[in-house]
């Protein structure tokens, strides 16, 4: 699989960044002018969508069975679900079990669910 990614950036979400030669770019058109950016933070596509066929990328918060909210990350070679101590692999969960609810970015106040829950 290659590697898919999207970038945020201030307050602003980009679906379709580019890296090349250890740059980032936000866009083809950033590449082709030359401009680059600093501070901003790519999330890699996970390889799992929600039962909702939406992909699902590091830094996105799902809900779990419909009862519990999770934050999806990156740990020791695989990507996880922050649901037990230590993380349960998102591969250990069926796409029909799990629906993004939004990400860790644009909504900053899920993840003070995620903690108290």
């Amino acid at each position: 699989m290659i590697p898919k990614f999207r970038a945020w950036f201030g307050s602003e979400m980009y679906d379709k960044p580019v890296v090349y030669d250890g740059e980032f770019y936000l866009d083809w058109r950033d590449f082709e002018n030359g401009k680059t950016y600093n501070g901003v933070v790519l999330m890699q596509f996970t390889g799992v969508f929600d039962k909702n066929g939406k992909e699902i990328f590091e830094g996105d918060v799902v809900n779990i069975f419909g009862e519990k909210l999770s934050k999806i990350y990156y740990s020791d070679g695989a990507f996880c679900v922050d649901i037990l101590i230590g993380g349960t692999p998102l591969h250990a969960f069926l796409s029909e079990q799990l629906e993004i609810i939004g990400n860790i970015h644009r909504n900053p106040e899920l993840m003070e669910e995620v903690l108290n829950d």
